[in-house]
């Protein structure tokens, strides 16, 4: 491997471009080869470069690699998706702590980087909300966390979040420290030239990736040029797209976002604020400019019902009125089932890869992880292997998390209904609406629960209870369910009895 950190000079590449252009495939030689230039993996090249290796980037380029507008900033900041609960039981007390540890410096690391970069950050924090039937439960999350990583959290109650949000409809709130929001497109330009500037080589890539992944050495193929190299790194959901279904399957989640201009609006509060579970909504406020995400239960194709399903989950939290939504679009989130996917696959072979949009810090937390198992054997990556496998795919997948989705919207429609009427507050003198009072914005999400499903609360009840068996039994009734098709119609068991209980039988 090449010892020198000195930044390689630029007329290697413009040699290379001569040689491609009139001539057979361009061989080139490397010791890491990153593919993907989201911001792990500029992180993570930069990182290697100035460490001594000689790094190339492939950058993806071209309609496929063009991902849609999201309205939301990035955040930096510590923690997972999942919830705590869910990671100790997955893991272990030990390994969710060292974990937990990990993310928080990776996030102290990431936002030291971008000051040092001259990125504008800010404004500060990042919520984690729970509506009332989720409360309990996030009071449960704060206590653990406390307990594992102290002083990372700060517990906000109801009539705190009321001031700090304007609104009422969530009852409990966890804050994390430390935590900014970020431009992802002005950190991913400044991690760029960063990494030039450290000597890693950046090359476009158009088309599909043809890899040899199993040897010492690793091949990755375009139409014009081969690269080799001894370590390779996948990086951000487009680089893997571009190596094929053969890699990874990736689960995704539909979301839609957008904008909504509130002029009324004094929102204390500037950071970005999630609702608490896998299940929910993120937004935060430019001044009188409210963007907003949500997640759906089926992908929506159109600006039109995009705009439709915003209106409605903006509603149950301010009185976003029936006006046009700036910037309204679906998009299909990747969505590995709440952790990171970075593991190791075949030696020497990293993957990396952050749920959901915005979660800058996952993304240095897996640079920061990469890097030191590159270059200094570190193998604390392995405690992240548990996750490697990711969430559903297919139609199993998608139907589960439409089951998973209704049930934390019924969930929270039950809730509701045990609430006493709150009666609406007179109209401004002015005629405008202004931002709800903690007594209105309860009844604007009754309102639009009630308007989704207007079932009665029996019904809901018996939904409800539908929806819970249906996440957890899927791939077995599905199972069945192809027996029962192929069984044929006279078909008995030894003792003349139909066969209910057969095993699915590969066809």
């Amino acid at each position: 491997m090449s010892q020198s950190s000195a930044p390689r000079p630029q007329a290697h590449d413009a040699m290379g471009s001569e040689r491609a252009s009139s001539g057979p495939k361009r061989i080139i030689d490397c010791d890491v080869c990153v593919v993907g230039g989201d911001v792990a993996g500029l992180v993570l090249a930069g990182d290697l470069a100035r460490r001594g290796r000689d790094v190339v980037l492939l950058a993806m380029a071209g309609p496929s690699a063009a991902v849609p507008s999201w309205s939301l900033d990035g955040v930096i900041a510590a923690g997972f998706p999942l919830s705590t609960r869910e990671l100790v039981a997955r893991i272990g007390r030990d390994d969710a702590q060292e974990l937990l540890i990990l993310s928080a410096q990776a996030a102290e690391a990431g936002l030291s980087l971008t000051e040092r970069l001259g990125v504008d950050i800010g404004p500060r924090g990042r919520l984690t909300v729970a509506r009332a039937h989720a409360a309990e439960d996030l009071h449960r999350e704060q206590d653990l966390r406390q307990e594992l990583v102290p002083d990372t959290t700060v517990f906000v109650g109801a009539e705190d979040l009321a001031a700090l949000l304007g609104t009422d409809a969530f009852a409990a709130g966890i804050g994390v420290v430390p935590a900014e929001r970020v431009r992802t497109t002005s950190l991913v330009a400044a991690l760029e030239e960063a990494a030039r500037t450290a000597g890693v080589r950046f090359f476009s890539v158009e088309s599909a990736l043809s890899v040899d992944l199993k040897g010492v050495r690793k091949y990755l193929d375009t139409s014009n040029q081969r690269v080799r190299a001894f370590q390779v790194a996948v990086c951000g959901a487009a680089a893997f797209a571009r190596l094929g279904s053969g890699v990874a399957r990736l689960p995704r989640a539909p979301w839609v976002s957008g904008g909504f201009r509130l002029p009324n609006s004094n929102v204390p509060y500037g950071g970005l604020v999630e609702e608490f579970g896998l299940s929910g909504l993120a937004y935060h406020f430019d001044g009188d400019r409210l963007a907003l995400a949500a997640q759906c239960a089926l992908p929506v194709m159109t600006r039109v019902g995009a705009a439709r399903v915003l209106r409605r989950h903006g509603a149950e939290v301010y009185p976003v009125g029936t006006g046009l939504v700036e910037g309204a679009r679906g998009r299909n989130v990747p969505d590995p089932g709440g952790m990171p996917l970075l593991h190791e696959g075949e030696r020497g072979v990293w993957y990396a890869l952050a749920p959901g949009a915005g979660s800058l810090g996952l993304e240095f937390l897996a640079a920061r992880l990469i890097v030191g198992a590159i270059a200094e054997r570190d193998d604390r990556i392995a405690l992240l292997q548990p996750f490697a496998t990711g969430g559903l795919t297919g139609w199993t997948g998608r139907a589960a998390r439409f089951a998973s989705f209704w049930h934390v919207r019924l969930a929270a429609r039950l809730h509701l209904d045990k609430a006493a009427p709150v009666s609406a507050p007179a109209q401004a003198a002015d005629g405008s609406q202004p931002l709800p009072t903690p007594a209105t914005a309860g009844a604007l999400v009754r309102r639009s629960l009630a308007s989704a499903a207007s079932a009665s609360r029996h019904a809901a009840r018996a939904a409800l209870h539908a929806a819970s068996g249906w996440a957890s039994g899927l791939a077995e009734r599905a199972a069945l369910e192809r027996t029962r098709r192929r069984r044929r119609p006279d078909g008995l068991d030894p003792h003349g009895e139909p066969d209910e209980e057969a095993p699915p039988q590969r066809r």
